[in-house]
């Protein structure tokens, strides 16, 4: 049974989401490019940035389990794999289940490959088989912060895998790629609604992952997520020449040519900026690094999970807000959403002055890493480049209009933690 979400547009094209796999509404099943990927080698067809999959269970009295959800939106690019060959997606299911289990697609997907899996006593759940470049040290990663944040007491869910036969959260196939099982989280996508709550599961979240202990080998691993201000590091392809070679000279970008100029410029303006903002010693502390309203489930006002911590990283932890924001400057009235979000936030998280100060430029460097990963994913044959030209339009769009607001976003943020610092005292 799914629930429709309805889009800011009144669409109702299903769409599901779940755990580190962004499965957008408007990103529809694509076997013509899949058959296209199966052309390269092993390590391609299941072979990372933007990726997330929520499921979401109907009105069932489900456990707090992890999860998944469902949305509605319109038809946009079709991006990433939506299917798998049957032995290995068979493969992946016997690490995990011993009956017999039925899978059936869902629909679209950024980044890894996503089903649903339905058991034959009728439990249903989430089989995610990983797209990132076979970087198992990322999904190892991943499943130790969930770990961690599930022994903490927090007023919403996280992710919670099912563990396989041998009691582990992943297992790795023979195709070099990890896979997993994830229960649902009920609920849907928050999208714009309930802004203030969405800003303070977001708050909480951040406080809670600073209290997440990093193992040694957390911190030096090459296979992790890039922080946001190595920017050309978004994609593990990318370097900054490749980036501006290909932005600059592949011709697939013509259809969108004004737009990814403007992105360049401004993404050659912000580096000399990043330099200036590592010398502030900003506060830096693991982040979940993709939460936005499209990784947040919600039951009437309340939200009742977040998902997708793929792509979580030891970073500023401003980018936390910025992030989140990111997703609200492209809404016809961004300002309204950013102030109900900001104090939510403000109630569990922390900010000082110097972080008020560079988050117009970071919800930017946000939308500049996009455009870094999903060149990257191009290069890498992992994806088409019709990922990043058919959005480079709205990347630009929200640039604009972050940099025509810098201080009404630094204002509104900093009378939120004053209003904030006043309740508390």
């Amino acid at each position: 049974v799914q629930e429709p979400l309805h889009s800011k547009n009144g669409s109702h094209s299903p769409r599901f989401v779940g755990e580190s796999l962004r499965l957008h509404p408007e990103l529809g099943y694509t076997p013509h490019f899949f058959a296209k990927m199966l052309m390269h080698k092993v390590s391609h067809r299941l072979g990372s940035r933007p990726s997330h999959c929520a499921a979401r269970s109907p009105a069932m009295q489900a456990p707090r389990r992890s999860g998944f959800a469902v949305s509605r939106s319109v038809p946009a690019p079709k991006t990433g794999q939506h299917t798998v060959e049957d032995d290995l997606r068979q493969e992946a299911l016997s690490l995990f289940f011993t009956e017999d289990v039925t899978c059936q697609p869902t629909t679209g997907g950024v980044n890894n490959v996503c089903q649903y899996a339905t058991t034959k006593s009728g439990e249903r759940y989430i089989l995610r088989i990983y797209n990132n470049g076979n970087k198992s040290e990322k999904v190892k990663f991943e499943h130790a912060i969930l770990q961690q944040l599930a022994e903490q007491k927090l007023s919403f869910e996280v992710p919670k895998p099912y563990l396989s036969l041998k009691g582990n959260s992943h297992e790795r196939l023979s195709s070099g790629a990890e896979s997993c099982i994830f229960h649902i989280i009920p609920g849907t996508l928050a999208k714009t609604t309930s802004p203030e709550e969405v800003g303070r599961a977001t708050g909480e979240l951040c406080t809670a992952l600073a209290k997440v202990k990093l193992e040694p080998w957390m911190k030096t691993s090459t296979e992790l997520t890039a922080p946001y201000f190595n920017l050309f590091k978004a994609h593990h392809a990318s370097n900054r020449e490749l980036f501006y070679d290909e932005v600059a000279n592949n011709p697939a970008f013509n259809v969108c040519r004004e737009a990814i100029d403007y992105l360049t410029e401004e993404i050659r303006k912000i580096e000399p900026k990043l330099l200036q903002f590592k010398q502030m010693g900003l506060p830096e502390q693991l982040i979940h690094g993709d939460l936005h309203y499209d990784n947040v489930m919600v039951v009437g006002d309340q939200v009742s999970g977040l998902l997708d911590f793929e792509f979580a990283v030891y970073d500023w932890r401003a980018m936390e807000l910025a992030v989140a924001l990111s997703k609200y400057v492209g809404e016809d009235q961004p300002l309204p959403l950013i102030e109900r979000f900001v104090t939510g936030y403000v109630q569990k998280g922390e900010l000082t002055d110097d972080e008020i100060s560079v988050i117009p430029d970071m919800i930017n460097v946000r939308i500049f890493s996009n455009v870094v990963y999903f060149t990257g994913r191009a290069f890498a044959k992992e994806d088409s480049i019709d990922s990043l030209t058919s959005r480079a339009g709205t990347y630009a769009k929200r640039v604009r209009w972050v940099n025509a607001n810098r201080d009404a976003i630094c204002n509104t943020i900093r009378q939120k933690v004053k209003e904030s610092t006043f309740v508390a005292a």
